[in-house]
C-alpha cells in the first residue's frame, strides 16, 4: 500500500508567479502543503518580463525555457527542448505528474509521465472557449483550441475539475470521460484581533464605517461581469446613498473599467477602485469591511476570493445557475440572483433589508464555503494514492 504523505508530485502550469490568480494560488497551495511531507515542486515558464524571487518560496520550482510573447505579461514555454529539466525531473523519482494547464507545460507533463512509467493528472480549471473568444473574437479557432483541449485530457490518467460545473463545462467540449471533483480551498482564517485589522484598513483605505460596503476581488477583465456589478451599483446609488463600492485588483481591462464607472458620473467617494493589494493582511481587513460580497461572474469555475470572503464571515452575491454559484446555499451561505441588474439589484435591497440575513448567511459562510487547504490537501494525496495504484496495476509485467 501506498502512503499518500509519501508521494512525490510536480505540479506544471504555463504561468506562475509573479502573476497572480486562482489557479497559481491553487497550485502553489498544492506545492505548499505537499512538500512538508514529501518532496513537491513546481515546474513553470521561466520569467521573461518580470522579476520573481523563487528562493522565497518553500518548495522548488523549475523554471523551464521559454519564448517571448506579445501578449501582456505571458510567454511561450518549450519544456519539451529543455535538456536540463528532463533531467531534474528524471532524477527525482517522481510518483506522479500533475497538470494545471492543457497546453505547453501540460501537455509536457502528460508525455513526459508516459517516457517516466508515472501516471499523469489533469485537472480542468479555466472556460478556454471563453479565453480564446475573448482575445480572438473567432468561433472557428476557439472550437480548433477545444477540441485540442479535449485530445489532451483525452491523453492523461486522471481528469480533474474544481467543481461540478467545471466538469460540466469540460463535458460541453466534448471530453467523454470520468472526471473527479476536487474542490478549491483557502488559506485565509479569521484574525485573532479582527477588530484592530478592520480598522487599520478602513484608515488606509478611507471606509466609511456607517454605510453599506459591498466588495468585488478581481482581475479587471470585462468577462468577469465588471459592467453588471458598476449598473447594478448605479441603480443603488440612485436609489439610496447608504451604499458603497470597493473595487480590489488589477488588469489588462482596468483602465476601461474605470472610465465605464466615470462616464456613470457616481457621487464622489461611491464607488472607489483600490487596485491590487499584495499584503494578504490588508487585504484581509477590507473583506472585514465588507458587508457582502459582490461577485457575479459567469466565468470563474470554482472561484477562491469567493472562499476568501466566506472565511471572514463575508458572504458572496453570486449570478444563479454559475459554477460559481454552486459553492452556496441561498440565504444560508450566501446568495444569488439573475444576471441582470434589475434582478441583482432587488436581491441586494432584499438582503440588506431583511433583518438578520446577512449575519446569517455569513457564520453559514465561514462554517461551509470556505474549506481550508489543510483539510483539503489530505484528500488529493489520498487520490493520487489511488491513482498511482490503479496505474501500477495497469502496467505491471
Amino acid at each position: 500500500m501506498i502512503n499518500p504523505e509519501d508521494i512525490r508530485s510536480a505540479q506544471f502550469l504555463d504561468t506562475y508567479f509573479p502573476i497572480v490568480d486562482g489557479v497559481v494560488q491553487t497550485v502553489h497551495n498544492y506545492a505548499e502543503f505537499m512538500n512538508r511531507s514529501a518532496y513537491t515542486c513546481v515546474v513553470t515558464p521561466k520569467l521573461l518580463k518580470k522579476e520573481f524571487d523563487d528562493s522565497t518560496l518553500s518548495y522548488d520550482v523549475y523554471r523551464t525555457s521559454a519564448v517571448n510573447l506579445s501578449i501582456a505579461e505571458y510567454c511561450m514555454p518549450t519544456p519539451k527542448l529543455d535538456g536540463k529539466l528532463k533531467e531534474k525531473l528524471a532524477s527525482k523519482n517522481f510518483d506522479i505528474f500533475h497538470a494545471h494547464s492543457p497546453f505547453f507545460e501540460g501537455v509536457f507533463a502528460s508525455s513526459y509521465a508516459k517516457k517516466l512509467g508515472i501516471p499523469s493528472v489533469a485537472t480542468f480549471h479555466s472556460k478556454y472557449y471563453d479565453d480564446v473568444m475573448h482575445i480572438t473574437h473567432s468561433k472557428a479557432l476557439a472550437h480548433i483550441v477545444t477540441k485540442r483541449i479535449v485530445r489532451f485530457y483525452n491523453s492523461v490518467d486522471s481528469v480533474w475539475a474544481c467543481s461540478n460545473g467545471t466538469a460540466d463545462t469540460l463535458r460541453s467540449y466534448g471530453y467523454a470521460g470520468d472526471i473527479f471533483v476536487m474542490d478549491n480551498g483557502t488559506t485565509f482564517k479569521a484574525p485573532d484581533n479582527p477588530e484592530a485589522l478592520k480598522e487599520k484598513a478602513a484608515q488606509a483605505f478611507g471606509i466609511p464605517q456607517d454605510k453599506h460596503i459591498l466588495l468585488f476581488v478581481g482581475h479587471q477583465i470585462w468577462h468577469k461581469n465588471l459592467k453588471l456589478v458598476l449598473d447594478t451599483f448605479k441603480m443603488l446609488s440612485e436609489h439610496s446613498g447608504d451604499y458603497r463600492l470597493l473595487i480590489v485588483g488589477n488588469g489588462y481591462d482596468a483602465e476601461a473599467i474605470r472610465k465605464y464607472a466615470d462616464s456613470l458620473e457616481f457621487p464622489e467617494g461611491f464607488v472607489r477602485f483600490l487596485g491590487k493589494i499584495s499584503d494578504r493582511e490588508m487585504l484581509s481587513g477590507v473583506y472585514l469591511n465588507a458587508d457582502l460580497f459582490f461577485f457575479p461572474s459567469v466565468y470563474d469555475n470554482s472561484p477562491l476570493v469567493v472562499r476568501e470572503a466566506a472565511s471572514l464571515g463575508v458572504p458572496s452575491l453570486l449570478t444563479e445557475g454559475s459554477n460559481a454559484a454552486e459553492a452556496v446555499e441561498k440565504n444560508r451561505t450566501g446568495f444569488t440572483a439573475a444576471e441582470n441588474k434589475v434582478a441583482m439589484y432587488g436581491e441586494i435591497l432584499r438582503i440588506f433589508t431583511t433583518e438578520g440575513l446577512l449575519k446569517t448567511a455569513g457564520e453559514g459562510a465561514r462554517k461551509h464555503v470556505a474549506k481550508p487547504w489543510e483539510e483539503l490537501i489530505p484528500l488529493v494525496q489520498e487520490k493520487y494514492a489511488e491513482i498511482i495504484e490503479k496505474y501500477n496495476f495497469e502496467h505491471k509485467d
